[in-house]
């Protein structure tokens, strides 16, 4: 775990600092949906909650689609805290019931 974050900070530098910054103030979450078991999740921004989808690398933010997309950068800052909040264990664990998965994903994409 210590290499994984050792590297990613590395590798991303400013923008390292600003995901852990996010993940340090509890802005990521994952949600755990009940009975499915089915897991999401959410790094709150700045303007709205953005889903990720860590296996994927992808996040519904704008930067991810006007500059992640169009190769200018690896990722964006969600998609990084949400990767070492996963590696550092530092998230907060939601419970839902199923019948709030669509309601909530509606909320987390893009518009």
């Amino acid at each position: 775990m210590k290499d994984e974050l050792n590297s990613l900070k590395e590798k991303y530098g400013s923008m390292y600092e600003e995901a852990l910054n996010a993940v340090e103030k509890g802005l990521v979450k994952r949600y755990i949906f009940k009975p499915s078991g089915r897991t999401r999740w959410v790094v709150v921004g700045r303007t709205q909650d953005y889903l990720i989808l860590l296996k994927a690398g992808y996040c519904t933010c704008d930067d991810f689609y006007f500059r992640v997309l169009s190769h200018e950068k690896p990722m964006c800052y969600h998609l990084l805290a949400a990767k070492i909040a996963s590696e550092s264990g530092k998230y907060e664990e939601i419970y839902e019931e199923d019948r709030w998965y669509r309601k909530l994903l509606n909320e987390w994409l893009p518009k």
